[in-house]
């Protein structure tokens, strides 16, 4: 009987969700690699309704992950991409969102060796994931800077997995949006990606206490800044209103009360000023409490 049901368990995982992953980028010293990946169930694709693929330069795509900052435990802003990962990243990104399906997630692993002391060494891991909801590109990290357990058997080996869905415990670090960008809880930011904002050189000239390349080139393509049907002049600034539904949506999404349809549905509502037609009437200024 016990071996019976063992065969059954077996079967049952078989059958269950599974993660597809297919590789797109590893730079030459392998410290960066970027992956596709989506869930599937019952032998088809888990829909996501992601706007992909989509193409995006990757001088733009370093552009965006340069500006990214966070909170590190200390409440102390750091910027969140190491200055020598963001061309390969923003290379890897930009070749796997323009082959990306609707249902997958581009997925984004850089590795830092530190040293300490001039004789110990250890490997940190930063990873996050990219997603696509036009007009805005989604990154949301898994880890920033955790450092990796070493296996004595293995000692030149980095172990890491990214995890299939982004942790529900409170991180060590908190992602801080500017003005410009539109936070995704304390673990991520989005972009309106298109915004001639994200043309601009950015300096790295001091990131994390070494001198790197003063600046990410410009775009190579102007004219994709400025694409047919476009208002340059619009400002992705929302209002506090939808900032703290974007909060309350985003909750509801972790514990479980939202599926990822009707999240991406509330969120587009969110974004485009309709609270009420999302369900967060009470928000708007004026509103009953």
């Amino acid at each position: 009987m016990r071996t019976a049901c063992s065969v059954l368990a077996l079967l049952l995982s078989a059958c269950g969700p599974k993660l597809v992953v297919q590789d797109v980028f590893e730079s030459g010293d392998r410290d960066v690699k970027v992956t596709l990946r989506h869930t599937v169930a019952g032998g088809e694709p888990v829909p996501r309704g992601y706007d992909q693929p989509v193409t995006i330069s990757d001088v733009r795509i370093a552009h965006i992950l340069a500006q990214i900052t966070h909170l590190d435990a200390d409440e102390v802003s750091r910027p969140t991409i190491s200055s020598v990962h963001v061309y390969p990243l923003a290379e890897g990104v930009s070749k796997a969102l323009a082959v990306a399906g609707p249902d997958d997630e581009v997925i984004a692993v850089a590795f830092t060796r530190e040293r300490r002391f001039g004789i110990f060494t250890y490997d940190e891991v930063t990873s996050f994931r990219v997603t696509m909801d036009e007009p805005m590109l989604n990154v949301d990290f898994f880890m920033v800077g955790e450092r990796l357990e070493k296996d004595p058997k293995r000692r030149n080996e980095r172990i890491y997995q990214v995890p299939p869905e982004l942790p529900d415990r409170a991180p060590s670090f908190r992602i801080k949006p500017t003005k410009i960008q539109i936070p995704r809880g304390r673990r991520g930011v989005a972009f309106v990606w298109r915004d001639p904002y994200y043309a601009r050189p950015v300096s790295l000239s001091l990131r994390g206490g070494r001198i790197k390349r003063r600046t990410i080139l410009m775009e190579a393509e102007p004219e994709e800044l400025q694409p047919d049907g476009f208002d340059a002049t619009h400002s992705p600034v929302l209002r506090d209103a939808q900032l703290r539904a974007l909060d309350r949506l985003d909750a509801s999404r972790r514990n479980g009360e939202v599926q990822e349809d009707e999240f991406l549905r509330r969120r587009r509502l969110i974004l485009e000023g309709r609270l009420e037609k999302a369900g967060y009437g009470d928000l708007e200024p004026g509103s009953e409490p």
